[in-house]
């Protein structure tokens, strides 16, 4: 039987909380990084090197090597500052939040395979002594079967899923705003929650609280997001269906957005085809590729065809 997330943190003095599925991705780690705040560990917030195609033209996450002011602490993650930006001028959600905060974040590089994260994770724990790693996903397509309608972004999300899972200090999966990316239905989310916890794999849930509201308005006037951003309505009582993505996507808010549920990390990646199909990808495009041989359509496709046609396109 997996263990909570209290016994987890009973045993760590310091964890690493970032945002998995795309840049914007980091405003929702901060229900989670107050939680263990409160448990007595200290949190460091990152997120992922790869920001929706209309805050950064080129498809595709950036490698470590195409971003600025940063300060290295294995091949696939660095430190960010508010001023971590890459040569032609973006600047990730990192480095919004590391301004917000006045203190640096860590930016996870995922245009580096699930096996070379894994160990530039392993290797970021060894160093600034963490004891745990808590992965966020705000929507909670990191638990897609892969056969979901609206499924837009596996690729990302399948990676780190991949890399954490071959972690060998304790991590744990969290979803926040369930559904609020557009992706998954909350119908279709709930059966995947079901389809773990008959697993054995769901650790619990803690809905976001007056100061993690507090915190996060403030917050999102410098993070740019979209699907972070919609929780707080929730939290206010707003519901039912709101547009995202230039229309593209429809989410339906409710107060289950609200809230941030736990899973462990092995137990979705043993029901993740996607996971699986990643773990020994040789490289990014052959990530790609290995996602199409499931049928799928990544982010990455969406991206190539945004700055082709101009079609709707991206994540967080």
């Amino acid at each position: 039987m997996p263990e909570s997330i209290e016994k987890m943190a009973s045993r760590s003095s310091r964890a690493l909380v970032f945002g998995v599925g795309g840049g914007g991705d980091i405003l929702g780690t901060l229900p989670t990084s107050k939680y263990l705040n409160t448990l007595g560990v200290e949190t460091i917030l990152g997120g992922v090197s790869w920001e929706r195609v209309v805050f950064d033209p080129k498809p595709g996450p950036r490698s470590l090597e195409e971003i600025q002011n940063i300060e290295k602490i294995s091949d696939s993650t660095a430190y960010t500052y508010k001023d971590s930006h890459t040569r032609e001028g973006v600047y990730f959600q990192c480095s919004n939040m590391a301004n917000f905060l006045n203190k640096r974040t860590i930016i996870v590089d995922v245009s580096k395979t699930a096996r070379e994260i894994s160990r530039g994770l392993q290797e970021t724990a060894e160093k600034l002594d963490l004891n745990l790693i808590i992965g966020v996903d705000v929507g909670g397509d990191i638990l897609a079967g892969g056969s979901e309608p609206g499924l837009r972004s596996p690729l990302c999300d399948g990676t780190i899923l991949a890399a954490l899972s071959l972690m060998k200090i304790p991590t744990a999966i969290a979803v926040f705003g369930s559904g609020c990316d557009g992706e998954l239905t909350l119908d279709e989310l709930i059966g995947r929650y079901e389809l773990v916890a008959k697993n054995s794999g769901y650790l619990g849930a803690r809905g976001m609280t007056p100061d993690d509201f507090s915190i996060m308005s403030k917050a999102v006037k410098y993070v740019k997001t979209e699907a972070s951003l919609l929780p707080l309505k929730a939290w206010k009582g707003e519901h039912g269906v709101f547009k995202i993505r230039d229309g593209a996507r429809s989410v339906n808010l409710s107060i289950i957005s609200t809230i941030s549920f736990y899973f462990d990390t092995k137990t979705v990646y043993s029901l993740s085809p996607i996971g699986k199909a990643l773990r020994n990808a040789k490289n990014f495009q052959d990530a790609n590729k290995r996602l199409h041989k499931l049928g799928l359509t990544t982010e990455y496709d969406f991206e190539l065809n945004y700055v082709k046609n101009g079609k709707s396109a991206g994540m967080g």
